[in-house]
């Protein structure tokens, strides 16, 4: 298991995937993994990473790296995880 540091989340420029953007804290992170996304204590909704982009010119490091997860088919998972404002916290990623 590999934990990720978000710092902010931003819609990304296709409008239809949401960007995680902070730092990899532990253990390696690829494309095909899956992101655990707290809801509540208990509910978790899991998603693919669509893609891991890295942000050269970004001069914080805490935001290097972004996760993107893809919300074509599920806008309104996209509204919900855009609701719970995601930053300063640790996600969990687990393997293909």
């Amino acid at each position: 298991m590999a934990v990720f540091h978000v710092k902010k989340t931003s819609v990304g420029d296709d409008q239809t995937s949401l960007v995680f953007k902070g730092k990899i804290v532990e253990g390696p992170i690829s494309k095909g993994m899956t992101l655990e996304i707290p809801v509540t204590q208990e509910a978790v909704i899991k998603m693919d990473i669509f893609d891991v982009v890295q942000f050269e010119k970004q001069k914080d490091e805490d935001k290097k790296v972004g996760l993107v997860v893809d919300f074509r088919d599920l806008p309104d998972d996209m509204e919900v995880i855009m609701g719970l404002n995601i930053a300063d916290e640790d996600l969990k990623v687990i393997g293909e």
